[in-house]
């Protein structure tokens, strides 16, 4: 469920010069920081290499989810390839309709039924955040493997906050809950919203994808630390 969604907002204001601003955007753990607009329309060339790796992999049918402004599906669709663009918000799948994206649901993923199967799976952007915590994964997997080709795969960006909580004597810990699990916050206008988000290690992911019978890969990681993983039955 969506409430102000102001993420979509600031994205069609930018798209119809609407006095358009940036968002600012922050968690329980970090301070706030900008997220300019115009960086959510980049181009391929202005893409980090986990992005451009996870779009030149993308074959077969493609769902991309969390499409957002629809900047990989319109990517994937010069490309000529067959992507369905995967959008929450409908104020974004208005906007991804006006920018020509051909293919767009408006549900949820979890509420996505297997009408048909798909060869290729997009979590970008951190985009298995939509799990909201990690003890949630298991459904998340479940999901995949009801919406995946037998030999299809799904590329998962994510990224490890241990960072987070060193300390001169070493890490310290949560207790109690996943230390990936974060309280997202957005401000646009004036207004401010927040939701559950969470960024889960590899070992972790690795962990639950064996355990639904996935074999997972990792093809990326940056200097930074962000990584992707791709996985397959």
């Amino acid at each position: 469920m969506i409430e102000k969604d102001l993420f979509g907002q600031a994205l069609y204001d930018y798209w119809t010069h609407n006095s358009p601003e940036d968002m600012i955007t922050w968690t329980h753990l970090t301070e706030p920081e900008v997220l300019p607009t115009d960086y959510l329309f980049r181009t391929f060339e202005a893409m980090p290499a986990s992005e451009q790796i996870a779009l030149q992999t993308a074959q077969g049918r493609i769902l991309d989810v969390g499409a957002g402004s629809g900047l990989h599906s319109l990517y994937l669709q010069q490309q000529q390839k067959q992507v369905t663009a995967l959008e929450l918000s409908p104020i974004s799948c208005k906007l991804m309709q006006e920018r020509g994206v051909q293919n767009i649901i408006n549900k949820d993923f979890f509420d996505l039924e297997p009408n048909k199967k798909f060869d290729t799976i997009l979590f970008l952007m951190n985009g298995i955040g939509i799990v909201q915590k990690a003890r949630y994964l298991d459904r998340l997997f479940k999901q995949i493997e009801t919406l995946l080709s037998p030999n299809g795969i799904a590329l998962l960006h994510s990224s490890d906050l241990k960072y987070l909580y060193a300390t001169e004597s070493g890490y310290f810990m949560p207790e109690n809950d996943y230390y990936g699990d974060v309280k997202f916050f957005i401000s646009y206008k004036n207004q401010i919203e927040n939701f559950d988000w969470t960024y889960i290690d590899e070992n972790t992911l690795r962990i639950f994808a064996k355990n639904h019978h996935f074999k997972a890969e990792k093809i990326y990681e940056s200097e930074e630390g962000d990584f992707l993983l791709k996985i397959k039955r």
